[in-house]
């Protein structure tokens, strides 16, 4: 089974134009490694314009492009934005071409209608997470939001942002609440537990050590941390070593490293006792870089490194497993 564990859709805020100016914000790293901008200053909008790179970065995608985008995918899981303000802006998961059909003017608040609004033209391709923020209306809101989600809306998971969001993922009066009720619905929960190129993201609320007391106080609770916890990625295994329902999956981590790099982490991890099965495949679909055939390719060639680097190769059962197997069966979709 492939599967593409972190993706998004839709748009960030009411203005979709807000989304082209988010992702280039959180982009502009990229395109000055890239030599494509000036790394002393701040860019003019002229030289955005040349760089070609104007409008790129976290562009605003519909399900018929996201399924385009996924040649050869069994499942792409989906993933709503909980309500947040940035610069006195509302933001999160919103329908701003209306496509989904749900009704109303579009609404950040109304995020979860829209992930599951898509799942329902499409059940056998998309899985759905939803979104909720205990900072943004108290935890004892976000906990009835989210089994509103789950047992109205048929959501199958929950996202959650912490660091972009302001609040720790280890506070027991914020976080608790959720947690409790994910692991009560029994469904898995993400949390974008690694840095942001985002100059307004929380970083000290970003380390993966900070999950450690979910796993302590929720035992049951299947939680993965997105992008490997990057730049904190040993810090992420070792996570995954301490909590038997603990698992990380690659996105954006899987973008920055060359292919021998990859290689290298692979054998790391299982090094550091952490089996490879704990591991998914994710793009963060559909931001820059993240194209899903192409980072699909890098991870079935890591083995042309092995013996370079004078290790043996990994099985391609586990590499197989990692593109979709492993998360299909924390999920449950397969034994």
């Amino acid at each position: 089974m492939l599967i593409d564990a972190h993706t998004h859709i839709l748009s960030l805020a009411e203005d979709a134009e807000f989304t082209t100016e988010y992702g280039r914000e959180g982009s502009l790293c990229i395109y000055r490694s890239l030599g494509k901008l000036p790394a002393h200053r701040t860019p003019t909008e002229q030289e955005w314009e040349a760089s070609g790179y104007s409008r790129r970065g976290f562009p605003v995608i519909g399900p018929a492009e996201s399924v385009r985008d996924h040649p050869g995918f069994d499942k792409i899981v989906i993933l709503a934005v909980s309500p947040q303000f940035l610069d006195g802006e509302l933001i999160g998961t919103v329908d701003s071409y209306g496509i989904t059909g749900v009704p109303g003017p579009p609404s950040p608040e109304k995020c979860n209608d829209y992930i599951a609004a898509i799942v329902a033209s499409d059940p056998e391709t998309f899985i759905g997470y939803a979104s909720v923020n205990p900072a943004y209306r108290g935890p004892a809101a976000a906990v009835r939001e989210l089994e509103r989600a789950v047992t109205e809306l048929g959501l199958a998971g929950l996202k959650l942002y912490p660091m972009y969001q302001d609040w720790s993922p280890a506070d027991p009066v914020l976080a608790f609440p959720v947690f409790a009720k994910a692991e009560e619905l029994g469904i898995p929960v993400m949390v974008h537990q690694a840095g942001s190129t985002r100059i307004d993201a929380r970083m000290e609320y970003a380390r993966p050590a900070l999950l450690d007391a979910a796993g302590r106080h929720f035992r049951e609770l299947r939680l993965t941390i997105a992008h490997c916890g990057l730049p904190w990625v040993d810090e992420a295994l070792f996570m995954l070593t301490k909590h038997p329902h603990f698992f990380a999956e690659l996105s954006y981590y899987i973008a920055t490293v060359t292919p021998e790099e990859l290689f290298r982490f692979l054998v790391h991890a299982q090094q550091s006792f952490v089996p490879l099965e704990k591991l998914f495949f994710g793009t963060d679909y559909p931001g820059f870089l993240y194209d899903p055939a192409g980072l699909r390719a890098k991870l079935l060639s890591v083995n042309d490194q092995a013996e370079r680097v004078g290790s043996a190769p990994i099985p391609q059962a586990q590499l197989d497993s990692i593109l979709g197997d492993n998360y299909a069966r924390m999920f449950g979709l397969m034994a």
